[in-house]
């Protein structure tokens, strides 16, 4: 063969090689590319399931139970997102607030607690917590006008009426704290903290015969109390046989 042609036959198949290999490589590129958009489609078809399960969840449910469980800075998450998607949802507001609550900030909860009140003022748990984070903050005066509240919109809540009970204790207004709890327990005759309180306040008044009569009535009702409370009072005061 000729050099010339020889030569030009070489150059013929390094082309042809070369061609091959770019077309080979193109084929790779094309390849890697539709994988990559069909991997992208599967994540967004997974994501979209996933946004959907998530509105199906009763949001103020999940955060409740989160919050049972104890893990409240994944209550307060939970809470964020449902309140950025929810804005005029004050339930949620207020389980947010709650959630914060729980994690001590306080005063960026009564914010939520605020907010719930304007979007639902008959949002009775929102003034109840609200009443309780101020109270926390010894201001007992602002947090008795938020149980009123609570109570004007349902009468019949005997929580209100412990909490208010309890801030008159803490501002020493015993006789009028006294009325308060036993109100109280006449809505709910099994509320503990009711009775807890009750003793409480009946053990500052020295009257420690009532405190007992009390103690037994808890009992009765199975309704559970603070062990310190009961072991100061008997300190003080031996415990008398129960009332036939």
């Amino acid at each position: 063969m000729p050099g010339k042609i020889k030569a030009l036959w070489y150059f013929c198949i390094v082309i042809i090689v070369v061609g091959f290999i770019a077309l080979a490589a193109k084929g790779k590129v094309e390849e890697a590319r539709e994988h990559s958009d069909a991997t992208s489609k599967v994540a967004a078809e997974q994501q979209k399931i996933i946004d959907e399960k998530t509105v199906q969840i009763d949001p103020v449910k999940l955060v409740r139970e989160l919050n049972a469980l104890g893990k409240y800075q994944e209550a307060a998450e939970i809470a964020r997102k449902a309140g950025e998607r929810n804005p005029d949802h004050a339930q949620i507001q207020t389980w947010w607030g709650i959630s914060l609550v729980k994690l001590d900030k306080r005063a960026e909860a009564i914010d939520h607690f605020i907010l719930a009140a304007k979007k639902d003022p008959t949002d009775e748990k929102a003034h109840l917590y609200w009443g309780l984070t101020l109270a926390m903050d010894k201001k007992f005066e602002d947090a008795i006008d938020h149980y009123r509240v609570v109570l004007e919109i349902n009468p019949e809540h005997s929580n209100a009426y412990a909490y208010w009970g309890a801030s008159l204790s803490a501002l020493e207004r015993l006789p009028e704290a006294v009325s308060k709890l036993e109100e109280s327990l006449v809505l709910n005759q099994f509320n503990s903290q009711a009775y807890g309180i009750l003793i409480d306040v009946l053990y500052k008044q020295q009257n420690y015969e009532r405190a007992w009569e009390m103690v037994h009535k808890a009992r009765s009702h199975n309704a559970s109390l603070q062990q310190s409370s009961v072991d100061r009072l008997s300190k003080v005061f031996p415990e008398p046989a129960p009332k036939l």
